[in-house]
């Protein structure tokens, strides 16, 4: 029962009688508590499970997610809950703070799942865990205190919950309909309304629904808190819970009430659910085993992405849906960008959401015109990236080939256009096939005309109109779309045609023997040099090896070295040589690199055959997968940090670390037309390595590689190899 009453002077008395006990308890608070523990026996509980002690990620921007709602975790305090975003609602300010002796509990050591946090810490003697949970289907969690006594005495407890944002003198709590890249921020004060269960912050006909199951358990309003106590023996733990829930306002008051009748129960039920999810993942992707135990945990935290934004909102247009982002509410719309760097692992464990997934950015001129679409609306927003074409093609490219679904080439989306008619189109854009082909000067077709972004653009350090790499990707696209057209039974010489001419031009125009490295053309006319990582994506080959020759590979990769573009924390996006780097400008300006880089480079040298590069690119970054719950967008190259400054704290894109193990490393391959071959490289990385589950075109395989062999088990046939030497299925 809540009870609306001040019980200051209770509270007080209660706190000296606590205090006077405790003086037995001051040598057990200097010691160490033990250890959460990070392995419970269910492999598919602990393996995305993060290890607090190792994390790096500032408390600010951790959280936990489950589907349809994230909150903030700060992790340096037991228990406290930090903003609340459950789209179509967002309350940036919501908080739960637990206080036991009118004093927060500082975390001694914590563990991190996709939905749950767990934290543990100790005052006056009072062993105090917590255990966060988002619970699965609703927009909603508990918040479960356990405090155990290791006094030798009788321990009176004051506890309170504080309910609001300390720094604020009311919580907000809006409706928002647009998510796109920064995190949504409420404006709009709530109305507390006490009831017999906790209270509800009302706002319309919206609301925050919290209550306890602690007997006796009263709220104060004017100080905005929970209060009560509890008296434990010598020895004697007890758990109590808050749970909270957000939706308009009588559902979110049911909800609340049905998590308060057995709130463990849910949490067992929501951590079933949990593991059903990642019994799924890998019922589609293979678990991967490795004597380099970092280079196994890169490839399990890459594919938690997977767990983390997988959102399955009723209002949001498609279900499932993979936004760029989604803890703590960052960036998520779908960037055709982030979109496009899992081309090939995404089709694998998820075709049919990948398929909606393609069909919504053709319908809505998120090719052409955006770089982004909303979640609930489906509209497409922001401006225009000169990449998009290369990352819609991949997208359909590599679904075909996973898939074997030609009916999507046929499907009409936008002025009765189909699927094939737009690849085309894009293939082909910005080309005049009745004359020769030309290299295009992106800056006259779309709003962006900034490739880079770079902070030192006012300085005149540019890289824009005619540049090579996204010129030269061009060859990768017509290439794809040539075989797409070959499949649809409608062959289109020309596209290869154009493929050659461009190869031969982007040669004679922008290379530079000299330098080893080509020039862009400036605003001006006038050749310009920028040593940017993005050359490094030509690796991306196609037919004939691709738009690059032997002579401008040779030269590129002369360029991988510690005082250029390699330190000993990753890969530098911008030459450490060039006028341009600039330290904070982390994604494309230097200071590091967006996390999609390193791996998709490093995928296109491995299936090039130049391992040793690409294997010096993955060992500078295999510290991630142990510092970082999730990734973000950004890593620092010359230092064990992240990019500090952007909302996308889980980025869909890292998927393509996994992919790079899957599709460079293993050498796994499917074509259009359900043919598979296995073509292990010989890395350095590992001296064995194994693949168990791969499920491609109906097909299970189990690769294990040992040295110079390796052992490919398909549907029970074992057959044996050499590396080198590959195995068609």
């Amino acid at each position: 029962m809540i009870i609306t009453a001040m019980k200051t002077t209770r509270i007080v008395t209660l706190i000296v009688l606590s205090l006077s006990l405790l003086g037995s308890s001051k040598a057990q608070n200097s010691n160490s508590l033990d250890k959460l523990p990070l392995k419970t026996g269910n492999e598919y509980l602990d393996i995305f499970m993060a290890n607090g002690d190792t994390l790096i990620t500032r408390p600010q921007h951790f959280g936990i997610v489950n589907g349809m709602a994230s909150v903030g975790i700060n992790h340096e305090f037991v228990g406290v809950i930090d903003g609340f975003w459950a789209p179509p609602y967002v309350s940036t300010d919501f908080y739960i703070e637990p206080r036991l002796f009118g004093e927060r509990i500082k975390t001694e050591h914590y563990t991190w799942l996709p939905c749950q946090t767990k934290r543990i810490g100790r005052i006056n003697g009072i062993v105090v865990k917590s255990t966060t949970t988002l619970i699965r289907g609703i927009r909603g969690g508990v918040l479960t205190l356990n405090l155990k006594n290791t006094n030798r005495v009788k321990v009176v407890v004051p506890i309170q919950f504080i309910a609001n944002d300390q720094f604020h003198n009311q919580e907000t709590l809006d409706y928002v309909r647009d998510w796109g890249f920064q995190q949504p921020l409420s404006t709009t004060s709530v109305k507390d309304i006490v009831d017999s269960k906790g209270i509800q912050r009302v706002q319309g006909e919206y609301a925050i629904s919290i209550g306890g199951d602690l007997p006796g358990l009263w709220w104060e309003e004017p100080t905005r808190r929970f209060h009560g106590t509890v008296t434990l023996s010598p020895g004697q733990e007890i758990t109590t819970s808050l749970t909270f829930s957000v939706e308009k306002a009588k559902r979110a008051i049911d909800e609340r009430d049905s998590l308060l009748t057995n709130p463990l129960e849910s949490v067992n039920k929501s951590m079933q659910n949990y593991v059903a999810q990642v019994k799924n993942i890998f019922s589609r992707l293979p678990m991967f085993y490795s004597d380099n135990k970092d280079l196994q945990q890169i490839y399990n935290r890459s594919l938690s992405i997977f767990i983390t934004n997988k959102m399955e909102v009723p209002e949001f247009l498609l279900n499932p849906y993979y936004p760029t982002g989604a803890v703590k509410g960052g960036c998520l719309a779908n960037y055709l960008y982030e979109f496009g760097q899992v081309r090939e692992i995404l089709p694998v464990l998820d075709p049919a959401a990948n398929r909606a997934q393609i069909l919504e950015f053709l319908k809505n001129d998120g090719v052409n015109k955006h770089y982004a679409t909303y979640p609930i609306t489906g509209e497409p927003f922001g401006a225009w990236y000169m990449v998009n074409h290369e990352k819609i093609t991949g997208q359909v490219y590599h679904y075909l080939q996973f898939t074997g679904d030609t009916g999507l080439l046929s499907v009409k989306v936008k002025d009765d256009k189909t699927v094939l008619d737009l690849m085309v189109d894009f293939a082909l854009f910005g080309d005049d096939t009745t004359k020769p082909v030309s290299l295009l000067d992106y800056t006259k077709f779309g709003e962006s005309n900034d490739h880079l972004e770079l902070r030192k653009t006012n300085l005149g350090f540019i890289y824009d109109f005619i540049v090579p790499d996204v010129n030269g990707r061009r060859y990768w696209t017509y290439d794809k779309v040539s075989q797409i057209c070959k499949l649809a039974g409608e062959p289109r010489p020309i596209l290869m045609e154009r493929a050659a001419e461009l190869k031969t031009l982007l040669k004679k125009t922008l290379w530079n023997p000299e330098i080893k490295w080509f020039n862009f053309i400036n605003g001006k006319g006038e050749k310009d040099v920028r040593w940017t990582i993005q050359m490094y994506k030509m690796f991306d080959h196609g037919a004939e090896g691709g738009v690059l020759d032997e002579e401008e590979k040779r030269g590129l990769l002369s360029h991988l070295n510690e005082d250029e573009f390699f330190s000993s924390y990753g890969f530098h996006s911008m030459s450490k040589k060039d006028p341009a780097y600039d330290q904070v400008d982390v994604d494309n300006g230097g200071g590091g690199s967006c996390t999609t880089f390193a791996p998709l480079i490093a995928e296109f040298l491995y299936k090039e055959g130049r391992v040793q590069p690409a294997d010096d690119i993955i060992r500078r970054i295999l510290w991630w997968g142990n510092r970082l719950p999730y990734f973000g967008d950004t890593q620092v190259s010359n230092e064990v940090d992240y990019r500090q400054e952007t909302p996308l704290q889980s980025d869909l894109g890292s998927g393509c670390l996994a992919q790079c193990i899957l599709f460079g490393i293993f050498g796994v391959r499917s074509d259009f037309y359900g043919n598979v071959s296995i073509n292990p490289v010989k890395t350095s990385l590992a001296n064995r390595f194994e693949l168990k589950g791969l499920k491609i075109r109906g097909k299970t395989i189990d690769i294990a590689v040992n040295a110079g062999q390796y052992v490919v088990v398909c549907d029970g046939k074992k057959i044996s190899n050499t590396i080198g030497t590959p195995t068609k299925l």
